[in-house]
């Protein structure tokens, strides 16, 4: 597996640029961490590579195919993005499991792994899987979201602060986990970044339009 993001550009509503050039590489089981202060389009991004924003410029490939070789629905089964706070949903947690499932994009890939023993090792009782989702706490969707992504095995995981409501002993279970995947993570937590990042870029505030020396990235 190899993801290649070349020169990827995202204007604002103003016209001026959120972000710009913004270029990376992953492959197999490397986890990339993004950081930078708020509102320098940090979520964005990944919801640009998962093919739920627009963005005006840049190249997105994974296997060398693109997003449209693939087929939108198919590449967001392959490049799977999981939101800090998932939406609150009619049901429970095994509903959306099992509708989710049904979809002809996930039967197809048929590589699907039980995300209850996921969960299992992030001390999430199996009971609360049947349980609506309003009736659980932050944390607890966190973690049955993330486990519900993992089981699908996507070739890339976008993680938008995974660990933002979890203890610190479970954070540390779900990173060892994620070691398994490849990973494009948003942190503000520099010691997980540390601990889990293989590479590293923190985006800045673009704000000049004109001056195409302006730097937004390091890496």
């Amino acid at each position: 597996m190899h993801l290649e993001i070349e020169r990827l550009c995202k204007l604002k509503a103003d016209g001026t640029f959120l972000f710009r050039d913004v270029s990376l590489s992953l492959k197999d089981k490397e986890i990339l961490s993004i950081s930078g202060p708020s509102g320098v389009g940090k979520t964005t991004l990944l919801k640009c590579i998962a093919q739920l924003t627009l963005y005006e410029e840049g190249i997105i490939y994974l296997d060398r195919k693109t997003p449209e070789d693939y087929g939108i629905p198919n590449w967001r089964t392959r490049v799977m993005y999981v939101p800090q706070r998932a939406p609150i949903m009619p049901g429970t947690p095994m509903e959306f499991y099992t509708k989710m499932l049904s979809f002809k994009q996930q039967r197809t890939r048929n590589c699907h792994v039980d995300p209850i023993e996921l969960s299992q090792q992030w001390n999430v009782r199996d009971e609360l899987w049947d349980k609506e989702w309003n009736q659980l706490s932050g944390g607890e969707i966190q973690r049955i979201s993330l486990a519900i992504a993992l089981s699908c095995k996507p070739d890339v995981l976008l993680l938008d602060e995974p660990t933002s409501a979890l203890d610190p002993d479970t954070c540390l279970l779900v990173e060892e986990a994620l070691k398994e995947y490849a990973c494009i993570l948003v942190t503000h937590n520099p010691e997980q970044e540390r601990r889990i990042a293989t590479t590293s870029i923190r985006l800045r505030h673009y704000t000049n339009i004109e001056d195409n020396a302006d730097v937004l990235m390091d890496i």
